[in-house]
């Protein structure tokens, strides 16, 4: 390991020409070569400044006039379609002041073409292009004013028509209206000989069929066909296009209105006076100046005015666009030789330009690659490969041979961290040492603490949940106690040896079973059991306390298979258990002092299956009436009265547990034969079965003895 430098060493004096130095170089260079490309472009920028100071002076303002000088005409020439088809008389005002507008804005234009072409360097617009715009300007804006007069008519007569049709409209509706029940009543009377429909009875055929009668009902359906006629006609002639068509119109609601009156003379009583009075009317508004044809036929003439007006007005706009497009073409071109100079100076410009920016990028690399690359980049790479091959532990000093021979501050850094990653990765390797042997320590430790542990227990402290039991909890356990009748006597007289042998053999097959049902072994009393059920992991009371019973039968059971083992190490007296259980509510969790805390359970039913199992005879089970009521159905059990056990105040019912019913036995599965026998206690446990009768086979072939 390397030793860390002194503290009064003298302070390392930076290198002359260090990384900052040769930094900047590389940058001068850089700025130098940019300078002279940005002096280039300046003396092209001077000289496309006055070409273009030449074009906006002069050109610009001409190609804007004469392009505004177009627009306002198209303008102009757009407003004669818009100007007929004016709704009413505020549109057709402000159509004609826009259309002033416009032709004032075109004066003003033709005034500044004229004056900058008197004053330009190069040959200007024509004059007598220019005095062409100017006279056809104001011949289209003479036919827009005629025009414009004639939409005026046509608006007022268009008012004046829809008057005398919105009249005619109405009095053809109330004369409908006078007529209908006319009508109605006169076929009710001919059909059904009643006037009235309160009549007490019809008049006879012969009466209501009479010539009189028969007249006056085709008198009354006559005015009715004749009005519906008179107002059609009258329709029809205020929408006639043409204005050759009316004469005919005339003549036939003249006609129809001759036969309306001589219908209307056979008509008697108070309505023929009112409908004499709305007949007078509608007929008035077909007859003489005041009627619809005449108003109608005045509109139709001044459509065909404002028609030609519209032509003459369109072939104007038509001379006019063409003497604008002349003049905009001109400009064109005199703008189009600026720009072929001004394009002509970029051009050089920027081929100079390229030329120095390509000299510039190729000298950028060259002082890039032959310079900044190798002295200042490749290092620096170096040195982060460097750090990542150190971060991965396999870092090579030898990697950064060529950069610690610099005199600058890459070199200075190369050195620093190759002395630094040679601390770091001796420190590394006894850190790593250290830990493996700690590691090693602690996996020896958890092995030996998981034999003081039961299993449940073990798992929960050495897994994420942290410490077992943490908090005391109220919880419904099934608790089981068991001891070795007679086990004082027996051990007295019997080597520490044999004894050591046969305690732990005892409970050594007595926790297998207990694990194998998932009991929590509380405890060991010498040779008595504490186990309990539903902590840390339940099933369910029911199930907890069917659990406890196969374990219970279960430890009954091997007791008897022992007896040879027992008996080949000189334990002739058969040993036999007494067992109790009882559910109940306990307290569990972790309880001791500060120093040393041990987890367990506390309650009545702690003891209760303690003084069950001293109650018990050797070989049998008592379990309480607590229990009994949840597995009832699943055991066979021999009712034992009830006890009142010390400590309790009232009687407990008990049972004795002779084994299970074919519903308690469930997926349990039991297998014997000559020499070995299982017993899982559920079906889930099989494949665990299987890979024990694997090891145990494995085991005992190694046993064979050779041929």
């Amino acid at each position: 390991m390397n030793s860390p430098p002194s503290s009064t060493a003298s302070p390392r004096r930076r290198p002359r020409f260090g990384l900052s130095v040769k930094l900047y170089a590389a940058i001068a260079g850089a700025v130098a070569l940019i300078l002279a490309a940005s002096v280039v472009a300046w003396i092209s920028f001077v000289e496309l400044g006055h070409l273009q100071r030449r074009i906006t002076r002069e050109h610009i303002p001409s190609i804007t006039d004469s392009l505004r000088l177009a627009q306002q005409s198209a303008l102009i020439a757009a407003t004669a379609p818009a100007l007929v088809s004016a709704p009413n008389e505020l549109e057709r005002r402000r159509l004609m002041s826009a259309v002033r507008a416009h032709q004032d804005v075109i004066v003003a234009l033709i005034d500044d073409l004229e004056k900058q072409s008197a004053s330009a360097t190069d040959p200007g617009n024509p004059r007598q292009l220019i005095t062409g715009i100017r006279q056809a300007s104001g011949e289209l804006a003479t036919a827009l004013d005629r025009l414009d007069q004639s939409v005026g008519r046509q608006l007022a007569l268009r008012a004046e028509l829809a008057e005398r049709r919105d009249r005619a409209v109405e009095l053809h509706r109330r004369l409908i209206e006078k007529l209908t029940p006319l009508l109605d009543d006169a076929t009710m009377y001919l059909v059904t000989g009643y006037r009235q429909l309160d009549d007490a009875v019809p008049v006879a055929p012969d009466m209501r069929l009479s010539d009189a009668a028969l007249l006056d009902y085709a008198a009354v359906a006559q005015l009715g066909a004749e009005g519906n006629l008179i107002g059609g006609l009258l329709a029809e002639a205020s929408n006639v296009p043409d204005a050759n068509l009316l004469p005919p119109l005339r003549e036939r609601f003249q006609a129809a209105a001759d036969r309306f009156r001589t219908a209307l003379g056979v008509v008697t009583g108070n309505d023929a006076e009112v409908l004499r009075v709305i007949a007078d009317g509608l007929i008035g508004l077909g007859e003489g100046s005041n009627g619809i044809f005449a108003p109608r036929e005045a509109l139709l003439v001044e459509l065909q005015t404002a028609e030609g007006l519209t032509s003459q007005a369109r072939e104007i706009a038509a001379r006019l666009t063409g003497d604008v497009d002349r003049l905009v073409a001109g400009v064109g071109d005199r703008t189009a030789q600026a720009v072929t100079a001004s394009n002509r100076a970029i051009d050089i410009g920027s081929t100079l330009l390229l030329l120095l920016n390509g000299l510039s990028i190729l000298g950028a690399l060259l002082i890039g690659w032959g310079y900044v690359a190798r002295q200042v980049t490749a290092p620096v790479v170096r040195i982060t490969d460097a750090a990542a091959a150190f971060e991965e532990q396999r870092f090579d000093p030898e990697s950064l041979a060529s950069v610690r021979k610099r005199t600058d501050e890459l070199g200075e850094l190369a050195r620093t961290f190759t002395r630094m990653a040679g601390e770091v990765q001796t420190r590394t390797q006894t850190l790593d040492r250290l830990v493996a042997e700690r590691t090693s320590a602690l996996e020896s430790v958890a092995n030996r603490l998981a034999k003081y542990l039961s299993p449940q227990i073990y798992n929960s402290i050495f897994s994420s949940k942290g410490e077992a039991g943490g908090k005391l909890a109220r919880k419904n356990l099934t608790i089981f106690f068991s001891d070795i009748a007679g086990f004082t006597d027996i051990s007295d007289g019997m080597e520490p040896e044999r004894l050591s042998f046969f305690i732990n053999t005892y409970l050594s097959e007595m926790s297998k079973i207990a694990i194998e049902h998932g009991g929590t072994i509380d405890k060991f009393i010498g040779d008595a059991i504490l186990v309990f059920f539903g902590d840390p992991e339940t099933e369910g009371d029911r199930n907890d306390a069917l659990r406890c019973a196969r374990m219970a039968l279960r430890m009954r059971d091997r007791m008897l298979e022992l007896d040879k083992t027992w008996h080949e190490n000189g334990i002739s007296k058969p040993l036999r258990a007494r067992m109790g259980m009882t559910t109940g509510y306990c307290t569990v969790g972790n309880f001791g002092s500060e120093h040393r805390i041990e987890y367990t359970v506390l309650g009545s039913a702690v003891n209760l299956a303690a003084r069950l199992e001293t109650r018990a005879e050797a070989g049998t089970i008592l379990i309480a009436d607590s229990t009994w009521l949840l597995i009832k159905d699943a055991v066979d059990a021999t009712p034992m009265g009830e006890i009142t056990p010390k400590g309790f105040a009232r009687p407990v019912g008990c049972y004795r547990l002779n084994g299970l019913t074919a519903a308690g036995v469930g997926d349990a599965v039991t297998l014997a034969g000559r020499h070995v026998s299982v017993n899982v206690p559920h079906r889930g446990h099989i494949p665990e079965a299987i890979e024990e009768l694997r090891r145990m086979q494995e085991d005992l072939a190694r046993r064979l003895p050779e041929a």
